[in-house]
């Protein structure tokens, strides 16, 4: 798996279905910049896990789809509750949840998840030449570059 760099200081592999739960979390917090849409991101690929069918790589692929997917059945932060509150995410990654959301969702899908260009466009219902750009540009706003 490929997903252990959102969160893990080494590239071993998660231990068991917590470590992915955990793995999947993070990421989707990531991509959301909301620690509850994340949540809902997770609860509802858990609600579709089959422990006895799926692997924990599609435990933490469903993860990845809810929560780039629609909006209207995640949950909302109130207005007087910041979106994120970073608790989740390491500190060296604590910058790409001020990114914008084509940024941050394709920073995070190309560059920490590993995903082909192919799979992050089709995730995102994007050409892979926007993955491209965003990915480029999320680059060199967390360089300290204006794109």
């Amino acid at each position: 798996m490929e997903h252990d760099l959102t969160g893990t200081e080494t590239r071993k592999r998660p231990c068991g279905i917590e470590d992915t739960i955990s793995v999947a979390f993070r990421t989707a917090h990531l991509l959301t910049a909301s620690v509850h849409q994340a949540e809902s991101a997770v609860l509802k690929a858990i609600d579709l896990f089959d422990p006895d069918g799926d692997s924990e790589e599609n435990l933490f692929r469903s993860t990845m789809h809810a929560a780039v997917g629609p909006v209207e059945h995640k949950l909302q932060s109130s207005p007087n509750q910041p979106a994120s509150t970073g608790s989740s995410v390491p500190i060296e990654l604590q910058a790409v949840l001020n990114l914008s959301k084509d940024l941050r969702r394709c920073f995070v899908l190309r560059i920490l998840v590993g995903m082909s260009r192919q799979a992050c466009a089709r995730l995102l219902r994007l050409n892979a030449r926007s993955v491209d750009q965003y990915t480029c540009a999320a680059l060199q706003c967390l360089a300290g570059f204006d794109p």
